[in-house]
């Protein structure tokens, strides 16, 4: 068998006892963070529901390469459509596009032997493409499958939730990540485990990064900028949160990303204060996370932690960015420089 998902063993085990059975559930909800390997596992589905070896998927078959490569005409992935012409492109995924899924799967498969069909970012289908969906979510027809992939299931209608089997991804060990990172990809051991280490177990972020040197060198330069602000005046975190509130008002995507960097560091700083600094992400600012918790209690790192998490819930909620930002900079703890 050829599965490209990395680590959560469990949930691959008991789909592959599902598909060996012939139980697999036409309707499946896969949930987890960003990049821990949604896709991976649906396309790992889609490829054993389309596969002519023996082991399913076995890899080598036109199924599972034509699967692999998004070319195989019975596997629909249905997420944000850009925009033709130049023009603004979708915010939701409409009820058009699930009508278009709808009547595509009232036809038979053409090249396999089941139609799959991954709904990318469900979080994301408008209130009518939902209410449009249930009906063949809950009998979708014969050799149908249809996979939701989503990291916000909070987001979804619980109509949609209920008709779906869920399949619930967790952070990857960094162990895992980095041994898949040497073995299968051939990335070097201290590349692997920093990059292991940075991404919070997402396989998927790992993979970019050790592909991509450029991503982890702006990751240390954000850990330059959290170390500076959080031991920096009250002027150098306001000045801090009008940059980084600009940013996020013309990015939200990349303000998220940037508050991830400071929840990491963070982290890392309540388990050095545990006695776990071997645990920590960023591993090469151990002295500087030392530094930090010496000086701090568990519960003024709890708040901060605290504080950042519901900085991102408000940005994500389209508030003002910049004044977010600020009331977090001031719950932050002052840390005074020994």
């Amino acid at each position: 068998m050829d599965w490209h998902t990395i680590g959560n063993e469990k949930a691959t085990g008991a789909l592959r006892r599902a598909l060996d059975g012939d139980r697999l559930p036409h309707s499946i909800l896969i949930t987890g963070p960003e990049s821990v390997g949604k896709m991976s596992l649906a396309v790992d589905l889609a490829s054993a529901l389309n596969c002519a070896g023996d082991e399913k998927p076995c890899g080598e078959c036109a199924g599972c390469s034509r699967t692999r490569r998004g070319l195989h005409t019975d596997v629909h992935v249905v997420g944000i459509q850009e925009a033709a012409g130049g023009g603004r492109s979708r915010t939701l995924i409409g009820v058009d596009q699930v009508r278009d899924v709808q009547r595509e799967a009232a036809l038979a498969p053409f090249e396999g032997g089941c139609r799959v069909i991954i709904f990318d970012g469900a979080e994301l289908l408008s209130e009518e493409a939902a209410n449009s969906l249930l009906k063949t979510l809950e009998e979708p027809p014969p050799g149908v499958y249809l996979l939701l992939l989503t990291a916000k299931p909070e987001a979804l209608l619980p109509t949609v939730v209920s008709r779906c089997q869920l399949v619930d991804l967790k952070p990857v060990p960094t162990d895992v990540i980095a041994a898949h990172l040497v073995e299968r990809l051939g990335t070097d051991a201290d590349t692997a485990e920093r990059s292991a280490r940075l991404s919070t177990g997402r396989p998927g972020w790992a993979i970019s990064a050790a592909g991509e040197p450029g991503i982890l060198e702006a990751v240390e330069e954000k850990v330059d900028e959290v170390e500076e602000v959080v031991k920096g005046s009250m002027e150098t975190r306001f000045d801090h949160a009008a940059r980084l509130g600009s940013a996020t008002d013309r990015d939200r995507e990349s303000g998220r990303r940037e508050l991830d960097v400071w929840l990491s560091w963070w982290r890392d700083v309540m388990l050095v204060k545990e006695g776990t600094p071997q645990l920590a992400a960023n591993l090469s600012r151990i002295e500087s996370l030392k530094s930090v918790a010496g000086v701090l209690t568990r519960q003024q790192i709890a708040g901060a932690i605290q504080a950042i998490r519901r900085t991102r819930r408000l940005i994500a909620r389209n508030v003002n960015s910049r004044l977010a930002l600020e009331v977090m900079m001031l719950d932050l703890p002052r840390v005074r420089q020994q």
